[in-house]
């Protein structure tokens, strides 16, 4: 079930361009691994104004992200013995775990909306860096916007860790740029069992494991926060930042049998694990495996999985934190997949196939180029 709660409005300008805002209080954060495709869907169909989702979850849960690997970004088995919900979204970025001191806002709007930057990059920065003001100046504390996704806060020893994932991702008309913020501390070492990194990971940060690398608004802070606290910022930043006014309202009827048509194909085992390497199904004995997990500088974690027979590419499978558009109905990712495969292994080949690829209209790749990729795909199967 979705509930919204009323809030007040207040005035606004004549003439100021209003966003409707929901409040959704009784999903798990996997759960929003369909609420986000219901929100796309219907905002793409032009059925909804620009909306704004400001979330809070009943109980602990966790999702993967488009490009995550189940089998490698997260134990599975571990959350399935705990009992803790895994779902895979249809966003950016790497799997989070959302608690109940946990909030994340959604902010679902047109393509076309000349206030929307052009690409991912520049709303991140745009949007969070909104967010970080504002939380600096509410709470009295240091955050900044970290370039790819993050919001990070400094802490009393002087160390920046991050209290704030993010996602973005453009389809040809509409966008979701997600942000969240751990408000309460959460259980680190609970959260370091689930998810599972490599130490490339953490190359271009301070903190080098994720019980060094995350915290929380309230230890720094040194009170009690309110989640209603938070509210406020991403109210008054959004408002600020996009110029608009936000105005409560509620999910439509159709958003609602969106969501009912939708969750089984969403919830399924199927969808899971789409980047895990079973995909590849029974592997002929003639055909060689080879991995690299590779760090792009304020940039993704890349993981390239390069199945070889002879000369030619067999397989090739791309997972990782990867911030990508678009997702739907195909993404870079899986068009770079299919063209590379069956290839001789050619670097120079490979790079023309993937410069074609993300020179197309509304194809991008976050801080990832051509060359890098070409050259990472071709050394990961040159491997010996």
């Amino acid at each position: 079930m979705i509930c919204i709660k009323e809030k007040e409005s207040g005035a606004k300008g004549e003439d100021m361009e209003t966003w409707r805002f929901l409040e959704i209080h009784d999903l798990t954060y996997a759960e929003t691994a369909i609420y986000r495709p219901v929100l796309m869907r219907a905002k793409s169909g032009g059925i909804i104004p620009d909306t704004v989702s400001f979330c809070t979850f009943p109980k602990p849960s966790l999702i993967t992200n488009f490009f995550n690997d189940p089998e490698k970004d997260v134990d599975l088995h571990f959350c399935r013995g705990r009992g803790i919900p895994v779902y895979r979204t249809i966003a950016s970025g790497g799997p989070i775990f959302g608690d109940t001191g946990y909030i994340f806002t959604f902010l679902h709007l047109a393509r076309e909306n000349p206030k929307v930057p052009p690409d991912a990059e520049r709303m991140f920065e745009k949007t969070l860096s909104g967010i970080a003001a504002g939380l600096s100046e509410t709470f009295q504390v240091e955050c900044r916007f970290r370039p790819l996704n993050d919001v990070e806060i400094r802490c009393t020893d002087g160390i920046w860790r991050k209290i704030g994932p993010s996602s973005c991702f453009y389809e040809e008309r509409a966008i979701q740029m997600g942000s969240g913020i751990q408000v309460k501390p959460p259980d680190v070492n609970l959260i370091a069992s689930i998810i599972t990194p490599p130490a490339q990971k953490f190359s271009d940060k301070e903190a080098k494991h994720i019980q060094e690398r995350i915290t929380s608004l309230e230890k720094v802070v040194g009170r009690e926060i309110h989640l209603s606290e938070v509210r406020e910022v991403y109210v008054r930043q959004i408002e600020k930042v996009f110029e608009v006014k936000l105005v409560p309202g509620e999910l439509t009827q159709k958003e609602r049998q969106y969501y009912r048509e939708m969750e089984a194909e969403y919830t399924s085992e199927e969808f899971l694990m789409e980047r895990a390497e079973k995909r590849f199904g029974e592997i002929p004995p003639d055909v060689s495996r080879r991995m690299v997990e590779l760090k792009v500088p304020e940039g993704p974690l890349v993981r390239i999985v390069t199945l070889v027979r002879g000369e030619r590419l067999w397989g090739l499978l791309i997972s990782g934190s990867i911030h990508a558009s678009p997702l739907r109905p195909t993404s870079p990712i899986h068009e770079i997949e299919k063209a590379l495969k069956g290839e001789r292994i050619d670097q120079g080949l490979f790079r023309s196939k993937i410069e074609e690829i993300l020179s197309r209209p509304g194809f991008h790749f976050a801080k990832v180029s051509a060359e890098w990729l070409a050259r990472s795909i071709y050394e990961c199967a040159r491997q010996p």
